[in-house]
C-alpha cells in the first residue's frame, strides 16, 4: 500500500471533522451560543481546506477503489460553503450577515406581518443540518447510492434558480446571487453529467433529484418555522431527519426492490 493511499483518508478526515463539528454543536447550549452566527466562518475555513485537498490531488475512495462521483460531491459541498459565506458572511456590497434582514423582508412581503420569520437559530440549523450533513453524506454515498448526490445537486440547482428568480422579480441583487450564478448552475449540472457517466443514472433519477430540491424550497416556510423552535421536539427531529436521510433511504429501498 502506497504512502499516498494511507494519507488520503486521514487528510480528507480533517475538513470532514471540521465541518461536522458545527452540526454536532446543535445538541449543546454552549455549542449553539458559540456557533449560532459564527458557523459561517467555520464553513469558509472548511471550504478553503477542502480546496487545498482537491488541488493537492486527494480523491475519495470506497473499498480501496477511487470514486470519481464522491470526489465530485466535494465540489458540491465546497460551492455551497462559499455560497453560504456570500449569503450569511459578507455579501457583494460588503454587508455583514445581511441575509436575515433581506430574507425577512421577502417573507413579510409574501406572507404578511404574522408570517414566518428567519432567526439566527433557524439559519444556523437549516444551513448546517439540512445542507452540510446531506452533502457530506453525498460524498460518503458516491456511486454506491447516487440518489443522495443527485438530491444534493438538485438542491443546489434549485437554490441557484431561486436566487436568480428573486433577483429578476425584484430587479436587484440578493445575498448569494453571484455564487448562485458562477458556482451553483455549472457545478450542479456538471454533477448530473458525472452521475450519468459514473453511476449510470437515468434522466428520471436526475429529475427526482431536482424535484427533491424544488419540494424543499416550496416547504421552506414550514422548515424555517420548525427550525426556529428553541427546544428540540419530535417534529424538529422528523423534519431534519427527512431532509437528511430521505434520498438515502429511497435509494436503498429502490435497490432492494429491484433485486427482488
Amino acid at each position: 500500500m502506497s504512502d499516498a493511499s494511507v494519507r488520503e483518508p486521514f487528510r480528507l478526515a480533517i475538513p470532514i471533522l471540521l465541518i461536522l463539528l458545527v452540526p454536532l454543536a446543535h445538541f449543546t447550549a454552549t455549542g449553539v451560543a458559540m456557533l449560532e452566527t459564527g458557523w459561517v466562518l467555520v464553513g469558509l475555513g472548511g471550504a478553503v481546506f477542502a480546496i487545498f485537498m482537491i488541488f493537492s490531488g486527494v480523491s475519495v475512495s470506497a473499498g480501496g477503489v477511487r470514486d470519481p462521483l464522491a470526489t465530485a460531491a466535494w465540489l458540491l459541498l465546497i460551492a455551497y460553503l462559499l455560497h453560504q459565506f456570500e449569503e450569511h458572511g459578507v455579501d457583494l456590497y460588503g454587508r455583514a450577515y445581511y441575509f436575515i434582514e433581506y430574507g425577512n423582508a421577502q417573507l413579510a412581503a409574501r406572507y404578511g406581518d404574522a408570517g414566518t420569520r428567519l432567526t439566527d437559530l433557524a439559519i444556523y440549523r437549516i444551513n448546517t443540518l439540512a445542507v452540510w450533513v446531506p452533502f457530506l453524506l453525498a460524498i460518503w454515498s458516491g456511486r454506491r447510492f447516487p440518489w443522495v448526490g443527485l438530491a444534493a445537486a438538485g438542491l443546489m440547482l434549485t437554490n441557484g434558480l431561486f436566487h436568480i428568480l428573486i433577483a429578476l422579480s425584484n430587479g436587484e441583487y440578493n445575498p448569494g446571487l453571484v455564487t448562485a450564478l458562477v458556482l451553483f448552475l455549472p457545478i450542479s449540472t456538471a454533477y448530473f453529467r458525472n452521475a450519468r457517466r459514473e453511476a449510470n443514472v437515468g434522466l428520471l433519477a436526475i429529475a427526482g433529484g431536482v424535484a427533491f430540491g424544488v419540494v424543499g424550497h416550496l416547504l421552506l416556510p414550514t422548515i424555517i418555522a420548525a427550525a426556529g423552535a428553541p427546544e428540540w421536539s419530535p417534529q424538529l427531529f422528523l423534519t431534519f431527519g427527512l431532509l437528511i436521510l430521505a434520498p438515502l433511504v429511497a435509494n436503498i429501498l429502490f435497490r432492494l426492490f429491484r433485486r427482488t
